[in-house]
């Protein structure tokens, strides 16, 4: 059991951020005591992968039917995480190659550039 403050700190994510995760139903409605919210090891575990997978380019959105799920559930949906981060791949990857393709153009540019005025 702890309070919005522990969890902040063992988290990293701010006391508003946290409130926000709840209103976006990414982590449970905590319990209280009284007039204060009370968290669970399981939030920061949540919270903590939240934050992760944040990190390497998903939204909160992506994150919602996820991190419901596995509420709903109380069971990892580790398939879905999979194809979530499959598909965040393939994004990746042709973004890459779109870069390449833009910086091969530049580079063509540039050439032309220094044979025509150069």
């Amino acid at each position: 059991m702890m309070y919005i403050g522990k969890l902040a700190e063992l988290t990293g994510a701010t006391r508003k951020a946290i409130r926000f995760y709840e209103s976006l139903g990414l982590i449970p409605v905590p319990g209280r005591k009284g007039k204060y919210r009370v968290y669970s090891d399981n939030d920061v575990v949540l919270i903590n992968m939240i934050r992760r997978a944040q990190t390497v380019g998903f939204n909160l959105t992506e994150l919602k039917e996820l991190v419901a799920l596995k509420a709903k559930s109380n069971k990892f949906p580790i398939e879905m995480a999979n194809e979530l981060i499959a598909k965040k791949r393939e994004k990746l990857r042709k973004d890459m190659n779109e870069i390449m393709s833009l910086d091969r153009r530049l580079t063509e540019l540039e050439d032309e550039l220094k044979q025509n005025f150069g």
